[in-house]
């Protein structure tokens, strides 16, 4: 644990809300017989490991994937359970109303043409509109889902997005997902009066053409350097999500980019790694863009080191977050997807439709999916299955239902990740 992380524990532990929170946690977990004061000690430790903690407003960030604490979310994301009573084993088995994390596509138009983009061969036929989003959002929060984030595509091209953003109440936290188009300062104050908590700004490198080579855009790396510092100014917790080729995967030069996205506003980093998906599943010789074992160790060794340096913004990344070591892959689970024509994916990385929600309520078709995908997945799902997924729905995305649920069920996993095994014992 880093000086970081002793100042602010100091800090919270003399912090009265958090002081509240921690006791009317303990209260509604202690009538579970499987719960008790040292899990209940394990499992906050769990939650802060290898985490940079860091106070925003009157919160502290431990993870970009779990909801501030406290706040109303985090309490939203306890009482996630199909059942009101046992909660904490319900939570340790992953038996869930709803995911922590609902990604929302309100759009696939985009100024952009990423290397990576997820979204491509995907033939959605229409976008969905204003009222059924907020519909939808509204359903979601019902569900108990603690943090709603809103992508595409590019979600700043919608002229609803004040009223989407706003449709969102304090049981969960939004995020923005953007490559920076059209974040004015005007609009990113529009946008924190409506609500928002977070942005992740696209931004891959500190070098404007490596960054725009990424994006095939020429206005990728202003339009990304002037949203940061937008968002920054307009009070928004404002995070670079960042996707680091294996080519770049470079302790001194990704200290250096940490360094940059720190100088510019960044309160955190967010890395991402190419996930097989959209554009890559047409890629042949896939060892020289895919992450092997030694090369997401080598990222979390990164991460951990800056984490522990002083002056640096907070470093998160996947192959930490969802290691077998953590939390899991949350495909179907933890996480799960709604594309911009309304389908439900397991996740924003595997275009397999389990339904529209015109046809059947979110609600029922989560409860299906959530069945069939199982426990949290030991290593990345996208990665494990996309190929098949691919030839399966012969290039044209999202694969069907009925197939999509054959290839689930060929992979189910009895393995929990290690944060689920710890608490079970």
């Amino acid at each position: 644990m880093g000086v970081n992380n002793y100042k602010m524990l100091t800090k919270m532990s003399f912090d009265r809300k958090v002081i509240k929170s921690l006791f009317e946690i303990y209260n509604i977990l202690k009538e579970d017989k499987n719960f008790n004061i040292n899990k209940y000690i394990k499992m906050m430790s769990s939650m802060l490991k290898g985490e940079k903690l860091i106070e925003f407003e009157d919160k502290y960030i431990i993870s970009a994937f779990l909801p501030p604490f406290p706040s109303k979310a985090f309490y939203t994301n306890l009482m996630a359970v199909p059942e009101s009573n046992n909660i904490f084993t319900q939570q340790i088995y992953g038996k869930r109303s709803g995911p922590i994390s609902f990604y929302l596509s309100l759009t696939n138009k985009c100024p952009n043409n990423c290397l990576y983009c997820s979204t491509k061969n995907r033939v959605d036929d229409r976008e969905l509109t204003t009222r059924e989003w907020i519909d939808i959002i509204s359903n979601i929060q019902d569900m108990n889902t603690s943090i709603i984030g809103l992508t595409g595509g590019e979600p700043m091209v919608r002229e609803d997005i004040y009223q989407i953003v706003e449709s969102i109440d304090d049981r969960s936290v939004s995020t923005l997902f953007t490559s920076g188009f059209n974040l004015t300062l005007e609009r990113a104050k529009e946008l924190k009066k409506r609500g928002l908590f977070s942005i992740g700004i696209s931004l891959d490198s500190y070098d404007r053409k490596r960054h725009n080579a990424n994006r095939n855009s020429e206005q990728a790396f202003d339009y990304a350097i002037r949203a940061i510092q937008n968002s920054r100014s307009a009070g928004i917790y404002t995070m670079a999500q960042t996707v680091i080729l294996k080519e770049e995967l470079d302790e001194e030069k990704l200290l250096n980019f940490f360094k940059f996205a720190g100088e510019i506003g960044v309160h955190e980093v967010k890395i991402l790694e190419p996930i097989l998906s959209g554009s890559l599943l047409g890629v042949e010789d896939l060892d020289k863009v895919l992450f092997s074992i030694e090369d997401r160790k080598k990222l979390i060794n990164i991460q951990h080191k800056a984490n522990r340096k002083g002056g640096l913004p907070k470093i998160t990344t996947f192959a930490y977050t969802e290691s077998k070591e953590r939390y899991g892959c949350g495909a179907g689970t933890q996480h799960s997807y709604i594309s911009a024509s309304g389908h439900l994916y397991p996740c924003d990385f595997v275009p397999m439709s389990f339904g529209s929600i015109g046809e059947k309520g979110i609600e029922e078709l989560w409860k299906e999916m959530n069945e069939i995908m199982g426990k949290p997945k030991i290593g990345c799902f996208a990665q494990r299955v996309n190929k098949e997924v691919y030839k399966k729905a012969n290039k044209e995305l999202p694969l069907v239902k009925e197939e999509s649920i054959k290839i689930c069920e060929n992979n189910m996993t009895n393995e929990f990740p290690q944060y689920y095994k710890e608490l079970q014992k």
